[in-house]
């Protein structure tokens, strides 16, 4: 077989195991997610997916589909909070309908949330609920294949069934609250701007601060990785500024917890020297010191939506798609 011929070929679980340097029922055992396989083989397999763009299905889509009455969810980083509230409400509705969930975490990388998504298509997942870190067209193809796709928080390029949380109204309630309390230099440090959730959170962080009179400068915005070495970095750096503000506001629990760690260190006082508040709620807000106010978008609501639309789509595939937008509310803790 020529060079050439070799490219055009379809890859098989074959070329995987011969990539990757272990046995084909390795890579199954990988790609089915059963048996007992070692981190560095997992790791070397799914390069080898990566690399060859295997899709671990091909054979099988030429039969008729089997329901597995199982649904994929993937999202952003098991860490947080506010994503096992989001799992639960999706767990207790599918529960509810028969189904069971899939688990997978993309960390906000979309190399590995590429290799999940290969994964819910070869095991036949019935559908796929997601936090999307990126590689739009891999998700459609997956919807594509007649499954439903619903997203969460951050929304594609293409129609779909999405449900959101309002983030224009999140910051609208966060710099009314500051600006009420007398800050008038009010940071905002979220994720990449490229995702749409960070940039209508900056949009309405600009709307707000113009309808109270007050600067918007773009050195006030914190664009990080959701991470708390993200906030501790860009809390940082927001204390360097030669107007250095007066309030944050943390775009997710971790990246809050780098902020309060990047102010202890500076022995800053709050909300004395510097006021903090988050979008994501957690139990532990409520012994944190100093207290935290926040605006909550409603996630375990957000998971059992997400859920009640997919099970739709399964029952009318040719439903208009629908965006649900739950309103967020301040939690004030003094």
């Amino acid at each position: 077989m020529t060079p050439a011929e070799q490219q055009r070929r379809t890859p098989t679980i074959y070329d995987v195991a011969r990539l990757a340097g272990v046995a084909p029922s390795t890579v199954s055992s990988v790609i089915n997610g059963r048996g007992s396989v070692s981190d560095e083989l997992t790791v070397r397999v799914r390069d080898a997916v990566r690399e060859l763009s295997y899709t671990p299905n091909a054979v099988a889509q030429s039969l008729p589909r089997r329901k597995t009455r199982s649904v994929g969810l993937l999202i952003p980083d098991i860490g947080n909070p506010f994503f096992s509230k989001v799992v639960r409400g999706v767990e207790d509705r599918l529960s509810d309908a028969g189904y069971s969930v899939v688990l997978g975490a993309s960390y906000n990388r979309p190399e590995e949330q590429a290799v999940y998504v290969d994964l819910f298509r070869a095991q036949q997942t019935d559908g796929l609920i997601l936090f999307a870190s990126g590689d739009y067209e891999r998700i459609r193809a997956y919807s594509d294949s007649g499954r439903p796709v619903v997203f969460l928080g951050r929304e594609p390029s293409f129609s779909a069934d999405v449900v959101t949380g309002d983030n224009r109204e999140t910051l609208r309630l966060a710099v009314d609250y500051l600006a009420g309390k007398g800050h008038r230099g009010i940071a905002i440090l979220c994720g990449p701007l490229s995702l749409s959730t960070n940039s209508e959170r900056v949009a309405g962080w600009k709307s707000a601060l113009r309808a109270h009179r007050l600067p918007a400068p773009d050195h006030h915005i914190g664009s990080g990785n959701w991470t708390a070495e993200s906030g501790y970095e860009l809390t940082r750096y927001m204390l360097r500024l030669a107007d250095p503000p007066t309030a944050l506001f943390a775009g997710n629990f971790l990246m809050l917890t780098g902020v309060l760690r990047a102010l202890k260190e500076r022995g800053i006082r709050c909300p004395e020297q510097i006021e903090v508040m988050s979008s994501d709620d957690s139990d532990w807000l409520d012994v944190f010191s100093p207290a935290v106010s926040t605006v909550v978008t409603p996630s375990y609501e957000m998971g059992t939506a997400a859920a009640e639309l997919l099970l739709k789509r399964v029952k009318q595939p040719g439903r208009k798609h629908q965006r649900i937008v739950l309103a967020p509310r301040l939690r004030v803790r003094v």
